[in-house]
Parts: structure tokens; C-alpha cells; sequence
């Protein structure tokens, strides 16, 4: 008898505070205890929802309204969604029916570009939409997380609102998948939940780095001072690769910054002593001392500067989170808070810092990134709605 209403009482509370009203279009699946479960228009707390294609659902909890769109998955917890993977919206108002909401949601588009993502290349992420929304909280789970952050482009298209994010991918990284989490506030209000999951290639490393020749006694007096290199990593990837200018000064193409012999590619896995490896996070264009330099697109000149590693250095900003590095230079000719032209002369070629020799290493970034230069050139910069892959 004593278990019989240890039961009862259970069951009365799950049926009295943790049930929620459900409403569903389309084939979605129900998960109790990590099974299938049979339901009806009733869910409970610790139950995931799945809706699959072209299915969408409404769940009540308390007085909010929490719409499914297709593709999503959540789980219930006290209450509490759990967003696993897909968009959800959050409304304090219902919708007439379902069909309405499926009619509501297919407005809010997200885009990548690549698709899948390619450890060391540069990445966009597009979100549109017919009215201004505002993009909160956005961020690229992984291994390594660059910053994601949007900036509107203005003429993108008379029919939409475009949002857009670039940002380099992390040469090292071996992640199966990254997702992509955000909060849109839409134009009513209606808080938009987005966790989209984005399959990522990799190039595995080598077993071993390949040792690079002619370390000189310069080279490793700066391995052995590691405390230097910390300061000047401060500089740069704590301070002026953080900083995002809202202007776009860059136009659609960037273009080679030195002519020479191209000495080392973008990802190379080096070794400069017996305990000191790295993945090469530049672009090398070896050529005689005094080879001119020249902008790569249109920017802000952050750093012209002699640095401790980098030597004579340059950064330029181009913008929303986009800088190029120029480093080992031998003369520097841009001025720090000069405005420069793609094209224009900004150093000359040299070997100062860790150098072996007279080289230009042209590294660019994006939310403090680092990505392979090669993956920009010649790759116009502008939407394209056709080239693009459609996430939601």
C-alpha cells in the first residue's frame, strides 16, 4: 500500500507541474529516457523533441510560447529548454496556428560559406532577414573559437537585410563539427535561439615537424626569451586583432603583396629546435633586402613597428575584424594611423627578427584568427545568395 501511493504521488506531481502543451505539424519524434516515446499533445520535463524536415512545433511552458522550426532538437529541463541542435523562437504571444508560424519562420535565414568549414581557410556566416534584427551573444563553439561577430552590409540587397561575419578557422583545429550559437532579436521582439551545426575538414598534422634549416643564433636567443614573446602577443592578439572597426575599407579583392619566390605555404607544421615546433601561420614571399612591400587591399595602418619576433612590422586594418600583417621587413614606410591603398608602398623586404633569411611573411586574420592568404585572393567579397550554403 505504502508503495502504491509513493507512486501515485509521483505521478500526480510529473501530471501537475512538469507537463507542457504541445502542438506539432509534420513527423516529430519524442525522446523519454534517451528512447522513442508514444505522446500525444503532451511533453514532460527531461523529454527532447525532435522536429524533422518540414516539420515545426509549439511548445506552452508557464506563459511563453517556444516555436520549433524544421531540422531542431531540445530538450525540457525544469522548465528550461535545452537547445541541442536548429532555431527556436520564444514568443510571450501565440500564433493562430502552426501554419503561420511555418509562414513566420521561413524569413530568418542563416548562410555559410565554405560549406563544410576547412581548418586554416577563411569562413563567413550570413544571416538575413526582411526586417533589422539584432545578433546577440554570437559565437563558434570548437577547439579554438574565433570571435564572430556582424556587421550589416548596407547595399547588399534591395529585398533582405544582410548580416555578415568573417573569421578564420584554426590551422590546427581537428574538430568533426563546430556550431554556431546566436540570439536574434527579430524586428517584434521575438527572440530567436540558434544552434546550427557545421561539419569542419581538417589536414591532419604530420608525425614529426619538419626542422627548419639555418636557425640562427638571433633565432634562438628569441625562443629562449619566451617572456618577450609574450609581451608582443599581448600587443597584438590581446589588443589590436581584438578591435573591430564598423567601416569596411577593404574592396572585393585582395591582391599579392610582394613579388618573389613563394618559400613557405600557410599551415606548415616547422620546427625550429629540437623542442620547439609551430604551424606556420603566414604566407612566405622570399626576395632581396629591399624588395617594396605594398598594401594588400585598402586599410587603417594599427602597427608599424619594430617588434621582438615579428621585427619591423605593419598591420593593417581593413576593417569589421580583417587585418593583414606584413613582418621581417627591413625599412618600414607606413605611419601608424595612416589611411593606405591596396597597392600602395607600406615597407621593404628584409630579415629582421625571427627571420633565416630576407623574406616578406603576410599573414592575415579575421576575429583574431589566423587563415591561409591564398584562400582570399582573387575571391570577391560580395553576397551571392547562389553561391552560398543555406543552413536554416
Amino acid at each position: 500500500m505504502k508503495k502504491f501511493v509513493i507512486v501515485f504521488v509521483f505521478l500526480l506531481s510529473l501530471s501537475l507541474y512538469s507537463q507542457y502543451d504541445l502542438k506539432y505539424a509534420g513527423k516529430i519524434e519524442v525522446l523519454r529516457d534517451g528512447k522513442s516515446t508514444s505522446f500525444s499533445n503532451k511533453v514532460y520535463d527531461g523529454d527532447t523533441i525532435k522536429t524533422s524536415k518540414n516539420a515545426f512545433a509549439e511548445i506552452k511552458i508557464k506563459n511563453k510560447y517556444y516555436y520549433l522550426s524544421e531540422n531542431t532538437s531540445l530538450s525540457i529541463k525544469n522548465g528550461e529548454i535545452n537547445l541541442v541542435n536548429g532555431v527556436y523562437y520564444t514568443r510571450a504571444n501565440q500564433f493562430n496556428s502552426i501554419n503561420d508560424f511555418k509562414s513566420y519562420d521561413k524569413d530568418l535565414k542563416v548562410y555559410v560559406d565554405p560549406y563544410p568549414f576547412y581548418a586554416g581557410k577563411v569562413s563567413t556566416i550570413y544571416v538575413t532577414s526582411k526586417d533589422d534584427v539584432k545578433i546577440k551573444n554570437a559565437k563558434l563553439m570548437g577547439s579554438a573559437r574565433p570571435i564572430v561577430k556582424f556587421f550589416e552590409l548596407k547595399d547588399a540587397s534591395d529585398k533582405m537585410k544582410v548580416y555578415k561575419s568573417v573569421f578564420g578557422i584554426y590551422v590546427g583545429s581537428q574538430d568533426k563539427k563546430y556550431q554556431f550559437q546566436s540570439n536574434v532579436e527579430l524586428k517584434d521582439k521575438t527572440i530567436a535561439t540558434v544552434a546550427l551545426d557545421i561539419d569542419l575538414d581538417f589536414t591532419p598534422p604530420p608525425p614529426k615537424p619538419k626542422q627548419i634549416q639555418g636557425v640562427t643564433t638571433t633565432m634562438k636567443n628569441i625562443i629562449s626569451n619566451p617572456q618577450k614573446s609574450k609581451e608582443e602577443r599581448e600587443l597584438l592578439n590581446g589588443k589590436i586583432y581584438i578591435s573591430y572597426t564598423p567601416t569596411n575599407y577593404a574592396d572585393s579583392v585582395y591582391i599579392m603583396p610582394a613579388q618573389g619566390r613563394y618559400s613557405s605555404g600557410f599551415g606548415a607544421f616547422r620546427g625550429y629546435t629540437k623542442d620547439y615546433a609551430r604551424y606556420h601561420q603566414g604566407f612566405d614571399i622570399a626576395n632581396t633586402n629591399g624588395t617594396p612591400i605594398i598594401a594588400a587591399n585598402n586599410g587603417v595602418v594599427r602597427v608599424s613597428r619594430e617588434l621582438f619576433v615579428r621585427g619591423n612590422c605593419v598591420v593593417i586594418d581593413h576593417g569589421q575584424g580583417v587585418y593583414s600583417s606584413y613582418f621581417h621587413m627591413s625599412k618600414l614606410i607606413a605611419k601608424e594611423g595612416q589611411y593606405v591603398k591596396k597597392g600602395d608602398i607600406i615597407g621593404l623586404i628584409g630579415s629582421t627578427g625571427m627571420s633565416t633569411g630576407p623574406h616578406c611573411h603576410w599573414e592575415m586574420r579575421a576575429g583574431n584568427m589566423t587563415f591561409d592568404p591564398l584562400s582570399i585572393l582573387d575571391k570577391p567579397t560580395k553576397f551571392n545568395v547562389k553561391v552560398l550554403t543555406e543552413l536554416k
